[in-house]
């Protein structure tokens, strides 16, 4: 029996927003980086544009050996938006705590938001990303 369209494309969000959340906190580059298309792209949350899957994971482990030595995630699918049968636009909202880019404050507890905007493509069976944004949530969600 194959899986419904809508199951599937549900069981590629929450996989994908799990994987982030385990791999950052793992500091774990090959794992999250597995996540990506070799050919994709990220916007970081300086409007940094880092092209493929090799530079988006060596970036991560500079941050995690760096200001985010000591940070956590949380994250969490709040929509999922399908294109096509291969493409869906994938949004997590994510909370960190233990790091804050330049420019961003976090709250008293220590929690910064962050929104993840992910172009995800099926390619033969797998889901992956082949493109996102991430951008800090200004104020208080």
């Amino acid at each position: 029996m194959t899986e419904s369209p809508s199951l599937e494309i549900d069981t590629a969000a929450a996989a994908l927003a799990q994987t982030f959340a385990d791999t950052w906190n793992r500091r774990d580059g090959p794992g999250y980086a597995a996540a990506y298309w070799t050919d994709a792209e990220l916007v970081d949350p300086t409007g940094k544009v880092w092209d493929g899957q090799p530079a988006i994971e060596q970036m991560h482990v500079d941050l995690w050996n760096g200001p985010a030595s000591s940070s956590r995630v949380d994250a969490r699918v709040r929509r999922v938006r399908v294109l096509s049968p291969t493409v869906l636009v994938v949004d997590l909202e994510v909370a960190v705590w233990g790091f804050s880019p330049p420019g961003a404050s976090a709250s008293p507890d220590g929690k910064l938001g962050a929104r993840l905007k992910h172009v995800v493509e099926k390619r033969g069976t797998e889901w992956r990303i082949v493109a996102s944004q991430n951008t800090i949530v200004a104020g208080p969600d």
